[in-house]
């Protein structure tokens, strides 16, 4: 019969690998959340602007509003100035 116990364990590397895991997903989990507050507020100036555009041609003169027609579909320029890509416009108030 065999009297020697031997105990297995993970050890000093175990624990670094598992922390090293734990820091990795604390980092990217305040990145998430960091550029999730960010959309949020570009979304809400972008809604503010349209909202904005709408009460100002809604007070303007007949004569002074700018013609009705089909916005340009291209790619976004910088930080939410853009139409959507792809044609189709949403109604941000839908």
């Amino acid at each position: 019969m065999n009297t020697t116990s031997v105990e297995i364990t993970a050890g000093m590397g175990g624990f670094l690998v598992l922390f090293g895991l734990m820091i990795a997903i604390w980092l990217l989990g305040r990145d998430l959340t960091r550029r999730l507050r960010r959309m949020r507020l570009r979304e809400e100036e972008r809604v503010a602007a349209v909202l904005r555009e709408r009460a100002e041609a809604a007070e303007a003169p007949e004569g002074a509003r700018r013609p009705e027609g089909p916005r340009p579909t291209g790619p976004t320029g910088p930080a939410g100035t853009g139409s959507p890509v792809g044609g189709a416009e949403r109604d941000p108030l839908a």
